[in-house]
């Protein structure tokens, strides 16, 4: 019996005004805390996640709302939860995104498949691993950038999506210790 718990290696994504996490062990599942009733709920995935095999996100999905990132082998899957007339909420497969194809890599050549690295939720950026570099990539618009070379083989660094405010009066949180000061540090 392998017990049900948070998935440590991805962060938590604020939609509205609840956070959410996705759980892994004996099933698979998204954790919602609803910060204004101070509630717990689980909403249920509608794919079979394997965390050895596959890759998973909680996102921000397009439009808003509660979405996550399917990763497994080469190809993305874009879900999004969603509520019909009647008041039924279930996932709506979005998109499907030939990861090999978009950044243009011979997926026969990898020894490893793509691993999602992490979500930065204020622009909806998904960080990717890839035999050939680490991509930061919007889904959206399927717009891409390779941030760095990669390993031939994934190593489990865990990455943390930081994204900063710039203000045009005092610089990086607007304070004495500006965009200048941490530029000299």
């Amino acid at each position: 019996d392998v017990l049900t718990m948070v998935y440590h290696d991805m962060c938590s994504v604020m939609v509205g005004n609840s956070l959410y996490w996705f759980l892994i062990g004996n099933f698979c599942g998204i954790l919602e805390f609803n910060l204004d009733r101070q509630s717990l709920s689980v909403i249920h995935v509608p794919v079979d996640v394997d965390v050895n095999t596959c890759s998973i996100t909680v996102i921000r999905a397009e439009g808003g709302g509660l979405g996550f990132l399917f990763l497994s082998d080469y190809c993305v899957q874009a879900w999004k939860w969603k509520t019909d007339c009647d008041g039924v909420a279930s996932w709506v497969l979005e998109r499907t995104v030939a990861l090999d194809k978009l950044l243009s890599m011979n997926s026969e050549e990898g020894s490893q498949s793509p691993r999602i690295l992490g979500f930065a939720e204020d622009n909806n950026v998904v960080l990717l691993w890839t035999f050939i570099g680490v991509f930061k990539v919007q889904f959206e618009s399927l717009q891409f950038k390779k941030l760095l070379e990669s390993y031939r083989f994934y190593c489990w660094f865990h990455y943390y999506p930081f994204e900063g405010v710039y203000t045009a009066d005092g610089g990086i949180g607007g304070g004495p210790y500006g965009a200048k000061a941490l530029h000299n540090m």
